[in-house]
């Protein structure tokens, strides 16, 4: 598979917890269940979405680090979504 053609989901987070996932520390990132991280999670069937790969961005602006990892799936619980993170491709 191409790599332009791996679905990335993209999540914009703060240094602290950047630092944490490049260092290997951090293997779950975690939502609040949201309209927002539904729309993200699941299609419009209610199914999961796949995802190949997560895309970690450090704030918002336009040369801010990026770090990308293997997306492992996520679970729900307590209304959160337990992003599972996987090993860091680039």
């Amino acid at each position: 598979m191409k790599t332009k053609d791996l679905k990335k989901l993209k999540i914009v987070i703060k240094g602290e917890w950047f630092d944490l996932i490049l260092s290997g520390k951090k293997k779950v990132e975690y939502r609040e269940q949201s309209d927002f991280w539904v729309s993200r999670l699941y299609d419009e069937n209610d199914k999961k979405r796949k995802y190949d790969q997560i895309e970690f961005i450090n704030g918002y602006n336009k040369n801010a680090r990026r770090l990308l990892t293997k997306y492992e799936g996520f679970s729900s619980k307590s209304g959160l979504f337990n992003i599972r993170i996987g090993k860091i491709i680039k």
